[in-house]
């Protein structure tokens, strides 16, 4: 992750605020400085408190070892201005409807950064979410590249779903993309062409033809058909799994840092230290989204009744005092406590890059998938919502590396713990898919290393920017 010289362009990159946007974002961040490029990561100010105190308290900065090896990269902070992470879900479409509230400050920190800055701001880096980016660079005579942190897939569904002025839960084909059935569309695509949420995306994907590039957290042996469909309509550049390289090609062992992470972590590794290789099925469904009481209890004893190992991570409660135990079925921890461990956050990359690990019991998210295809892992998938249960289907149907236990058909039902222990019994037996979820292991490993797809696409972008650079004398 060595810097690999100035190239003279002062990038700022902005996240839409949110774990699951931050933590790729981050990754892009390094990747683009060991590219020559000066980086400023900008953050709401509640997300930068939360990452400075992370990190701060393990003894480390969010992007000390970058600095340490001559990579041109900072942090900093604009004022809050829309829902915190605890209250998004509950505050969705205001949280959706708030996101243009950072334009200003956004404008106001470029221009306070190019007075005290000796190379002023060439480029906006954000979020393909962030809808006033790309406008944003365009008025103020900046190149603008549109950062889509989920799959390619998604990406071409929504895209050619907004150019055909589809109907809300309407399908139409799309090239390269496998058949979602209306309830696995991603959630924007279900409501109303008029819900806040439908019409803040439908502007996103306006704006994104504008940019001048779209990379993506994808990577070309996972999705180059879909990739190839849509290259003459919108060029979409993957550069991903974007995730540290200790985890992910060894260049760089001490390349550690996930990024962001609001909760305290327990580590599991002397617990998974005393099991078995790949006797462990690791079960988290993310930082956002709620289950129902009664659904966690029916996963609790499907996994009771599985007869497998287990690590669950089990958010807290809304009351944040109370304990994970007040949501587990009577007696539940201390009759799995040889086999089990229940924990309430925990560093999933450590935990999933471990040996012990055989398969994870997911909410779908898409980093989640990243990295579990990174690590070579089967998924058994229970999305919750957003853009989940599409990538379920790809998972189970298109990909194989997964089987899908909850469909977009299934959120008013809660599955039974019988389903979910001949699953798990399934997932963890299941010995094609481990096969294909550990050759697309080895295809990430070819990707991301040194002149791999992922890595020659970011290098595109990079000398694409500089070439601009030039010609526009920006």
């Amino acid at each position: 992750m060595e810097c690999e010289g100035k190239t003279g362009i002062h990038a700022i990159i902005v996240p839409m605020p949110g774990q699951g946007h931050i933590n790729p974002a981050m990754q892009l961040a390094k990747k683009l400085a060991s590219k020559g490029i000066a980086i400023t990561f900008v953050l709401t100010q509640s997300w930068h408190n939360i990452i400075t105190h992370a990190h701060s308290s393990a003894g480390v900065n969010a992007f000390a070892h970058a600095r340490n090896l001559g990579l041109d990269i900072r942090l900093v902070a604009i004022p809050d201005c829309l829902p915190g992470e605890f209250e998004r879900w509950n505050k969705l479409h205001e949280f959706f409807q708030s996101l243009d509230n950072m334009e200003s400050h956004v404008e106001e920190l470029i221009k306070n950064l190019n007075q005290s800055n000796p190379t002023p701001v060439s480029c906006i880096v954000a979020d393909t979410m962030l809808g006033w980016a790309v406008p944003l660079a365009k008025k103020l005579r900046l190149l603008s590249v549109s950062f889509w942190t989920q799959n390619v897939s998604v990406f071409s569904i929504t895209y050619h779903s907004y150019l055909a002025e589809r109907q809300a839960g309407s399908v139409i084909h799309i090239p390269g993309v496998t058949h979602l059935q209306p309830a696995d569309l991603p959630l924007w695509l279900k409501l109303s062409p008029d819900d806040v949420i439908a019409r803040v995306v439908a502007r996103c994907f306006q704006t994104v033809r504008e940019a001048d590039w779209v990379v993506a957290n994808s990577f070309q042996g996972l999705e180059g058909h879909v990739v190839e469909a849509l290259w003459e309509k919108m060029r979409v550049y993957c550069v991903g799994p974007l995730l540290p390289s200790a985890y992910l090609d060894l260049s760089d062992p001490r390349d550690s840092v996930v990024g962001t992470s609001y909760r305290v972590e327990m580590d599991c590794t002397q617990w998974l230290d005393d099991k078995a290789p790949k006797s462990v099925i690791y079960v988290s469904f993310g930082s956002l989204l709620p289950m129902s009481i009664t659904q966690i209890e029916e996963i609790a004893m499907g996994l009771k009744e599985s007869d497998y190992n287990f690590i669950w991570v089990l958010r807290r409660p809304s009351n944040e005092c109370a304990e994970v135990s007040s949501m587990l079925p009577y007696g539940f921890l201390n009759e799995t406590k040889q086999r089990g461990l229940v924990v309430p956050w925990c560093s999933q990359l450590k935990v999933l890059s471990h040996p012990s690990i055989g398969g994870f019991f997911s909410h779908c998210g898409w980093n989640s998938t990243l990295e579990s295809i990174a690590f070579g892992l089967p998924m058994l998938g229970f999305p919750l919502g957003i853009e989940q249960f599409a990538n379920c289907k790809l998972i189970a149907d298109e990909w194989k590396i997964g089987l899908r236990l909850r469909s977009g058909d299934d959120t008013n039902g809660v599955i039974g713990r019988n389903e979910i222990a001949e699953n798990v019994r399934r997932l963890m037996e299941g010995e094609e898919m481990r096969r294909a979820a550990e050759r697309l292991r080895d295809v990430v490993k070819m990707e991301v290393r040194k002149g791999g797809t992922s890595d020659s696409n970011l290098e595109s972008v990079a000398d694409g920017l500089k070439a601009k650079l030039i010609e526009n004398k920006i």
